[in-house]
């Protein structure tokens, strides 16, 4: 990045305007944008792989966490996207559920792989069931009249 961001090659197609200044900075910007993508992409898979090894060995039970929340586990934008066609379908109430419901899996996770099982996880087993009671009755499809 210093390379790119110090190389006097650059600076010497640009002059000391503010506007060239500016298309200056966009341009030795884009590789560091590209960099912190990239990382941010394979860190991410990097901690969905994680979450999925510990969600698998420590969290079996399917009632905290269903099969198509165990796929999106490692993947915050898909986690997302299903909290936001959540809001769009169900509403707002629904949608902070959901984000609610994932956070707490996470944490439930994240604590399970540190301390194991028991009671320093069994607040968050409780509020994914509380969670999902209260979710389930606002996303299941109603009955035809």
């Amino acid at each position: 990045m210093h390379f790119i961001w110090n190389s006097p090659f650059l600076e010497d197609l640009f002059d000391d305007g503010y506007g060239e200044m500016a298309v200056l900075l966009v341009v030795k910007g884009i590789p560091v944008v590209i960099a912190a993508g990239l990382f941010w992409r394979v860190a991410a898979r990097e901690n969905g792989t994680y979450l999925h090894a510990l969600a698998a060995v420590l969290v079996p039970e399917r009632e905290l966490i269903q099969d198509d929340e165990w796929v999106r586990l490692g993947a915050p934008m898909q986690r997302y996207k299903v909290r936001r066609e959540m809001g769009w379908t169900y509403g707002w109430r629904a949608r902070r559920l959901k984000t609610q419901l994932q956070r707490e899996q996470l944490r439930l996770i994240r604590k399970a792989g540190t301390y194991g099982r028991g009671a320093q996880t069994l607040r968050h087993e409780i509020a994914i069931r509380r969670l999902r009671a209260e979710l389930d009755p606002l996303i299941q499809p109603r009955p035809a009249t």
